[in-house]
């Protein structure tokens, strides 16, 4: 128990702080409003499962033992972050009423490409699992408690963007802040590229 409940302020630190899901979320919630934003977070949190599974499973090691690998996902990532800014951004300039949400699809790459999720699943397993014990149930215990807190998260980051959106009423001030809050993804996956 004591094991899982650093784990466990592992998993909330890293799942609460602003990255990759919870911006996305903040962006489509103060732009098209919460309700709009669930598909994508069933996107994430796909995502976020198969990912956090393939790491429990082994697969985290591929990248910390091969260099190239773990390079081409850090490109690859880079290049998904700066498409999905672009889709926000391509949100907030549609005529009102004619937005088009980020879709499931969307949602379930951000995890997999995403270098801060594979660093945090890798650190956070390597740290919590036990050698000695079986491997299924911890794999089962560390996939969920990253699923909740995920979830919990991305939803809270997405409503304090629908509150946001009715507080700042000018589009022009709404854009600027998804510009802001894109920066940000990109320049976040930007560093994560070089550490």
């Amino acid at each position: 128990m004591e094991t899982y409940a650093a784990f466990v302020l592992f998993v909330i630190v890293m799942t609460g702080t602003p990255g990759m899901g919870n911006l996305s979320m903040m962006a489509i919630g103060q732009t098209t409003g919460f309700r709009s934003s669930l598909s994508f977070l069933a996107g994430t949190t796909a995502g976020a499962v198969l990912l956090n599974t393939m790491v429990a499973l082994g697969l985290g090691g591929l990248f910390t033992a091969n260099p190239q690998a773990a390079w081409f996902m850090k490109i690859g990532g880079m290049a998904y972050i700066l498409y999905l800014g672009w889709k926000i951004i391509r949100m907030q300039l549609a005529a009102p009423g004619m937005e088009k949400p980020l879709s499931f699809r969307d949602g379930l790459f951000l995890h997999p490409t995403n270098p801060k999720s594979w660093t945090m699943a890798v650190v956070g397993f390597s740290q919590f699992a036990n050698p000695e014990a079986p491997l299924p149930p911890q794999v089962v215990v560390f996939v969920l408690t990253f699923m909740f807190f995920q979830v919990s998260f991305h939803s809270l980051w997405g409503l304090m963007g629908m509150g946001i959106m009715q507080l700042l009423r000018s589009r022009s001030v709404r854009m600027g802040f998804n510009i802001v809050l894109v920066t940000v993804m990109v320049g976040a996956t930007a560093y994560a590229m070089l550490i």
